[in-house]
């Protein structure tokens, strides 16, 4: 076992060399860190990194190597180029190198964020392959299509991703910038099996909340990696939101829209009592949050709707269909689009 170890960064070198094939670096492309990346004329398969498996599938889903472990209920919202022949992880999120490496990436896209660049130079180094840092932040997601459409050879379809940014998202953050502070909606993020978990503003997982001009109750700090924050009963009758917000890790089991509407400390809140806990659609990827990817997009205009209906008046079922057709590269029907905004309302029952 001792002498393998020691052989084992020699063999990974070797592999990642097998499979590499003959392929030449030919050209260049500046990524979203500012990096340099050779790339190969040609780029055939792609290993996303976590958060970038919906942009890149967005792209290029035929050239997308692997995706998340996903139920069934979400796999029938994604068309066969998204499911069939994608690697999934044996176990959590994460693929060791050899696994990487058996998928014969040509290229690899990562997540551009805080020490980004040092771990793609490691990764580069470790894996013989390049790695392309893309900036996911909603307010870049312009650039971030053109680049991958450069990098992927996929002009056209990143260009029509963009277009469907500056049509609809850009104009609703302009509006959105203009609601004055006592008209915005004060909301609570509730993460986590009980809902006693969230991000504050300023993080990319609530940037969401920011983006539409909603008022993030949560006053934590931003943890290190914008881990989840836990916050107490205490803190949240003192913020008292308008609005709860849910992500259920648990999503086809609504187990933190239960946790949060079965509990008799949580009536203590107004906004419980009321009815204004909201689960956030999760289907086939979370509408707003894990991953904070491109699938927020139509969260974001799910969301605007749902807080300033006034402000904004979108045909939320047409605007669902074209996205999951853009997007998704899949043809949702007038009926499916219906029920997946109608998951945000959920009945008694339901999840069970």
């Amino acid at each position: 076992m001792r002498a393998f170890n020691q052989l084992r960064p020699a063999l990974l070198c070797a592999l990642a060399l097998l499979l590499s094939g003959t392929a030449q670096a030919e050209r260049s492309l500046t990524d979203m860190a500012g990096r340099m990346v050779k790339l190969p004329d040609e780029v055939h398969r792609v290993y996303a990194v976590g958060h970038c498996i919906p942009i890149v599938a967005a792209v290029a889903p035929e050239k997308l190597a692997n995706n998340y472990r996903l139920s069934e209920t979400a796999r029938h919202y994604l068309p066969p180029a998204l499911l069939a022949g994608k690697a999934v992880p044996a176990a959590g999120m994460r693929f060791s190198d050899e696994e990487i490496l058996t998928m014969a990436p040509d290229l690899v896209v990562m997540e551009a964020m805080p020490g980004a660049a040092d771990r793609a130079a490691r990764l580069e180094a470790r894996l013989h392959v390049p790695v392309l840092l893309v900036d996911q932040d909603m307010l870049k997601f312009k650039e971030a299509f053109k680049l991958l459409g450069e990098a992927l050879g996929q002009r056209e379809q990143a260009a029509l991703l963009g277009d469907f940014v500056k049509t609809w998202l850009d104009p609703l953050h302009e509006k959105a910038k203009s609601i004055p502070e006592k008209e915005r909606v004060r909301v609570y993020y509730a993460e986590g099996p009980n809902g006693l978990s969230t991000n504050p503003s300023g993080s990319s997982h609530s940037q969401m909340l920011d983006f539409v001009g909603a008022s993030n109750v949560a006053q934590v700090a931003n943890l290190p990696d914008e881990a989840m924050s836990t916050v107490s009963m205490e803190q949240l009758l003192l913020w008292q939101p308008e609005l709860i917000l849910v992500w259920t890790p648990g999503a086809d089991q609504l187990t933190t829209w239960r946790a949060i509407t079965g509990a008799p400390l949580w009536q203590r809140l107004a906004a419980v009592k009321k009815g204004r806990v909201v689960q956030v659609p999760w289907l086939p990827f979370s509408w707003l949050d894990r991953p904070p990817g491109s699938n927020r997009i139509i969260g974001t205009l799910w969301l605007a709707n749902l807080l300033y209906p006034e402000r904004f008046k979108y045909d939320m079922v047409a605007l669902t269909r074209e996205y999951f057709r853009k997007f998704y590269h899949f043809e949702l029907g007038a009926a499916e689009a219906r029920s997946l905004l109608a998951s945000a309302r959920p009945q008694p029952g339901d999840g069970k």
